[in-house]
């Protein structure tokens, strides 16, 4: 198998599942136990807030549907990304069943994420809607481009 610096594409995955998880298991659990960001004092919390503050409010006083879709991240996403690393460092064909499932489930969730930060009237006029489509989008292209890499049976395969 060809080692993953010599697969530049694979590597670009594998750095964005490692972004991913840091999304997944730490600020996806500032949403989850709904945390108060204006209260935090680690960096964590205190970026989040900025985030919040700065571009997208929903998350100063999270909904509880948009808690759950953080948890279903936090959890069962968030559960793929080190299998990802691990089978795109390994080149393990097993990941191509998980990966088409993940991505699909995750492009879903994150048009319902967009749809509601678009649709809602009062979000329009509170959200800065470029910051985050531009902060949110890798969540949507990434899984694109993850199920366009194990389109075939056997995608590590030569």
């Amino acid at each position: 198998m060809t080692p993953l610096r010599q697969r530049p594409f694979d590597l670009f995955l594998v750095f964005w599942f490692c972004v991913f998880s840091v999304s997944s298991f730490i600020y996806e659990q500032y949403i989850i136990f709904d945390v108060d960001l204006a209260s935090a004092t680690d960096i964590f919390g205190r970026s989040w807030y900025w985030y919040a503050s700065s571009f997208d409010p929903v998350f100063l006083d999270t909904p509880l549907w948009l808690r759950i879709m953080c948890g279903i991240d936090g959890y069962l996403f968030g559960a793929c990304y080190p299998a990802f690393i691990y089978a795109f460092i390994k080149g393990c064909n097993w990941v191509r069943v998980p990966a088409l499932v993940y991505g699909s489930a995750i492009i879903y969730s994150t048009l319902v994420y967009f749809g509601w930060e678009f649709l809602d009237p009062t979000n329009r006029e509170e959200a800065n809607l470029l910051a985050v489509f531009i902060v949110n989008i890798p969540y949507t292209i990434v899984p694109l481009l993850l199920m366009w890499r194990v389109r075939n049976p056997a995608p590590f395969s030569a």
